[in-house]
């Protein structure tokens, strides 16, 4: 049976990175079904293509609950339910904590990289 996977944050850096060893590891095996969901379609759409394994891509954003409610009721209508979630989604201001970071800087990270892996 095939490994279910579902990863947000998935476009790029290690949610890519998670997306390209399922469908590798897997795929001499019984094979990877793999969610991507991420903000980025274009992205998401490229990775897609350049794996080896059965791929259904998400564009949404992790603060908006009620799209991944939808991504995950496709996901498990079409395949069950997933054997691993990875809420990977997240975001940095690129300043130390010790600089001043304006608070609606700070409210945008705690939103996507909280709040989202909350909605995940």
């Amino acid at each position: 049976m095939a490994l279910k996977v579902f990863i947000t944050g998935a476009s790029s850096g290690i949610g890519q990175a998670l997306a390209e060893y399922y469908a590798t590891e897997y795929q001499e095996k019984d094979g990877a079904i793999i969610g991507l969901a991420a903000r980025r379609l274009d992205a998401l759409k490229i990775l897609q293509d350049s794996l080896p394994a059965t791929v259904v891509v998400y564009p949404l954003d992790v603060r908006d609950a009620s799209s991944l409610e939808k991504a995950a009721e496709d996901f498990i209508k079409q395949f069950g339910a997933p054997d691993i979630v990875i809420a990977n989604a997240g975001v940095s201001a690129g300043t130390l904590t010790e600089n001043k970071t304006d608070l609606a800087t700070f409210k945008g990270i705690i939103d996507i990289n909280l709040i989202g892996m909350v909605n995940t």
